[in-house]
C-alpha cells in the first residue's frame, strides 16, 4: 500500500469541479445583488474551498472577518490621506497590531492586510469597491460552505470506506506476514523495513483518524446532514481499532528483531508466536464489523515466569532510571 501525505478525504477531482460551479453561481449572484465586482465572489470561493469542511469554513470565517475590519479601518481614513507607499506600509502596521490585540489568528491578519492594500489601491478608482468587497466576500464564503457541503456529500462516506477497507486489509497481511517473519527467525533487515512502514502507516492513521472526526462534526452540526455526520464517526471508531493493531506491531517489531538476532529464539518460541500472529490475521474481520479479538492468548507455566520475569526487569530498569535522572 502505497502512503500519501494528502487527507484520505482529498478528492482534486471533485474540488475542481466544486470551485468551477461555486465560482460560477457566486459571480451571478453578486451580479444580481447589484456589485460592481463581482470577480470578488469567486475569488473568495476558489481561496477558501479545501478538501477538508472544518478547513473550508474557518478560512472562510477568517477572511469575512478579515475583510470587515479591514474595509472598516482603511474607510474611516481613504478620503484623509495622500496614496502612497509610506501612508500604506502605516496603515498596514496599525491594521495589522490591531488584529493582534484583538488576540486574531495569523490568516485573520492576512486577511486584514490584503484589504488594507485592495482598498487603498482601488477605491479611488472604484466608490464602490469596499462595499463590494464586504458583500461578494460573504457570498462567496458561503457558496463555498454550501457547496462543499453539499455537493457530493456521500464522496467523504465512500473515501473513508475505501481507505478503511485498504487498512483493514493491509493489517491483516501485516499480521501474516509477522507470522512467516517471525517462523523464519526475525530477519532483521526485513524488521527494520517493517518499522519504517509501520511508522508510516500509523501517523497516517493517526491523521486519518482527526480528519474523520473532525468531518463528522461538521456535518453533525449542518442541517440535513446529521446522518453522513453518524456514517463517519462509525468509521472513526472503526479505525481507532484498526490504528491499535498497526501500534501493536510497531511496538513489537523492534523486540522481535532484537530477539532474532540474539540467537536465543527457540523453535517453541518460533512457534508460539507464529501462530499468534496468524491469528491475529484472520481475526482482523472482527475489527470490520466493529468486534473484538475473540481470544486470549495462553501461556505455559515456564513462559509465564519469563513473562513475569522480564516485566520485573523492565519496570525495575525504569525505576533506576527515572531515579538517576536529574531534575
Amino acid at each position: 500500500m502505497k502512503y500519501k501525505k494528502e487527507t484520505i478525504l482529498d478528492n482534486r477531482s471533485l474540488i475542481i469541479w466544486k470551485t468551477a460551479i461555486a465560482s460560477a453561481f457566486s459571480w451571478e449572484i453578486a451580479d444580481l445583488f447589484g456589485s460592481h465586482h463581482p470577480y470578488l465572489a469567486p475569488l473568495t470561493v476558489i481561496l477558501c474551498l479545501k478538501p477538508m469542511l472544518d478547513r473550508t469554513i474557518h478560512f472562510a470565517l477568517y477572511r469575512f472577518i478579515g475583510t470587515i475590519i479591514g474595509v472598516l479601518l482603511i474607510i474611516l481614513f481613504i478620503k484623509e490621506v495622500p496614496q502612497n507607499g509610506w501612508i500604506l506600509g502605516l496603515l498596514l502596521l496599525g491594521g495589522s497590531f490591531l488584529t493582534k490585540w484583538l488576540r486574531l489568528n495569523a490568516t485573520v491578519i492576512e486577511q486584514v492586510v490584503l484589504t488594507i492594500l485592495l482598498v487603498f489601491a482601488l477605491e479611488d478608482y472604484s466608490n464602490y469597491y469596499a462595499f463590494d468587497r464586504i458583500k461578494d466576500t460573504f457570498i462567496g464564503a458561503l457558496f463555498a460552505i454550501i457547496i462543499n457541503l453539499y455537493l457530493f456529500p456521500n464522496t467523504f462516506v465512500k473515501k473513508a470506506n475505501e481507505a478503511y477497507e485498504a487498512y483493514s486489509s493491509e493489517l491483516s497481511s501485516l499480521f501474516m506476514e509477522f507470522s512467516i517473519w517471525i517462523k523464519t527467525g526475525c530477519d532483521s533487515v526485513k524488521g527494520s523495513q517493517y518499522q519504517k512502514q509501520l511508522t508510516q502507516a500509523f501517523q497516517n492513521l493517526q491523521k486519518m483518524k482527526k480528519d474523520l472526526k473532525q468531518t463528522a462534526q461538521v456535518f453533525s452540526y449542518a442541517p440535513f446532514g446529521k446522518k453522513k455526520g453518524e456514517e463517519l464517526k462509525v468509521y472513526n471508531q472503526k479505525t481507532k481499532k484498526i490504528s491499535n493493531g498497526y501500534r501493536y506491531l510497531l511496538e513489537i517489531v523492534g523486540t522481535f528483531k532484537d530477539w532474532g538476532s540474539s540467537g536465543t529464539m527457540t523453535e517453541e518460541d518460533k512457534d508460539l508466536w507464529s501462530n499468534q500472529m496468524k491469528s491475529f490475521s484472520k481475526n482482523v474481520a472482527h475489527l470490520e464489523r466493529g468486534l473484538s479479538f475473540p481470544q486470549q492468548m495462553s501461556l505455559s507455566d515456564e513462559q509465564f515466569g519469563q513473562r513475569c520475569h522480564m516485566v520485573l526487569f523492565q519496570e525495575t530498569n525504569r525505576f533506576i532510571n527515572d531515579s538517576n535522572t536529574k531534575s
